[in-house]
């Protein structure tokens, strides 16, 4: 069984993740985004550009990718 702890700050992105899924998907579709105190900090269609991007900018940022069909997100 996986555990995943989030830091209140993850949880509070995860969390605007899933408020603003729709907007989510029509404005990065099929892409990874990066998302850090509720903001898209990155967004690309290839997940290392992300990676490298939240690297460089040195957060700890929530990376999702957007599907077109309905986003579902789970939290424990």
């Amino acid at each position: 069984m996986w555990v995943l702890h989030l830091e209140s700050g993850l949880t509070s992105d995860v969390m605007w993740i899933k408020d603003h899924h729709l907007e989510l998907q029509q404005k990065y579709l099929d892409m990874y985004i990066a998302i850090y105190k509720r903001k898209v900090v990155a967004a690309h269609k290839e997940f290392g550009k992300v990676y490298q991007k939240v690297e460089k900018i040195g957060v700890d940022a929530v990376i999702k990718y957007v599907f077109s069909g309905d986003l579902i997100v789970l939290q424990a």
